[in-house]
């Protein structure tokens, strides 16, 4: 369809490869218009004086929810350092009490419906546990076929796979910061920018360390979570991203002004134009009341 050359517009969500290669086919790509929502390794950050709580019930739920297999899930934590350990202890006991089985009923986990997902998830861990990561959760990574328990990564590294690949799937990777440099310096990287879950404390007050975060967060992503996973929805906010997570907005009225060209009728009188437009569904003037 798409080396016919008769595709004007083409909405796409999946990977940015896909994507890609789709657009390649087209004769005239110049002329193909584009709204693509594509891969995402949305980062969650957990300050030090954010609520644990609240931290490790978002980042569960970011993390895991349709088996971590949506492009708005969260894919990288990074915790302060001051507060790492007491966060792993808690999110892997939330982890552990997860249930997992096939897709009928209320489990958490379910079956993947790619049969080689389990083999990429495994090498992301053998890479990361040859640089000196572990998995510190209770049955992390059993695999029954394509059911795969989540395994919590920890500690990350900029050395492991597992910081960078978006892994869309049962793997929660968790890593480690100090200075805020470091988080400032990842979004600067990332090939990625939709969003970033950001914990901090409820309290409506701001900090130096907030503003810069949201600052480069707004030339690096197009959602901040303030103490919430990242999401999708509701649909009166505007979907996007940045780097090679989308390309265009996904919204009703971003949609409209993207199918819509405009184009006039010109002349030196208004009475001529107006004239030569009668019978024009497109043209033809608007009667005012």
């Amino acid at each position: 369809i798409m080396q016919s050359g008769k595709v004007d517009l083409f909405a796409f969500i999946g990977s940015s490869k896909a994507a890609d290669s789709l657009i390649r086919q087209h004769p005239q790509p110049h002329r193909l218009r584009s709204l693509l929502s594509l891969d995402g390794k949305n980062l969650g950050i957990v300050m030090p004086d954010a609520d644990l709580g609240v931290a490790v019930k978002e980042c569960l739920s970011g993390s895991t929810s349709f088996n971590g297999q949506r492009c708005t899930a969260v894919k990288l934590i990074v915790l302060h350092k001051s507060i790492a350990k007491a966060f792993c202890e808690k999110f892997c006991k939330a982890v552990s009490e997860l249930s997992a089985g096939p897709p009928f009923g209320k489990h958490a986990i379910t079956p993947l419906p790619e049969p080689e997902k389990p083999e990429y998830l495994q090498g992301l861990v053998d890479d990361a546990k040859a640089s000196g990561a572990s998995v510190i959760n209770e049955c992390g990574g059993q695999t029954d076929r394509t059911l795969v328990f989540p395994s919590v990564l920890y500690p990350v590294t900029k050395s492991m796979r597992a910081y960078h690949e978006e892994q869309f799937g049962p793997l929660i990777a968790v890593a480690e910061y100090e200075d805020i440099d470091e988080i400032l310096s990842h979004l600067a990287e990332v090939h990625f920018g939709q969003q970033v879950a950001l914990f901090t404390s409820p309290k409506p007050e701001g900090s130096p360390e907030l503003a810069r975060i949201l600052d480069a967060c707004a030339l690096s992503t197009c959602r901040v979570n303030i103490n919430a996973q990242c999401q999708r929805g509701p649909d009166t906010f505007p979907f996007a991203g940045r780097k090679s997570s989308a390309l265009g907005t996904i919204s009703v009225s971003e949609v409209l002004r993207a199918v819509s060209v405009e184009t006039m009728v010109a002349g030196k009188k208004r009475a001529e134009v107006d004239g030569i437009s009668q019978g024009s569904s497109v043209f033809a003037p608007v009667k005012r009341a």
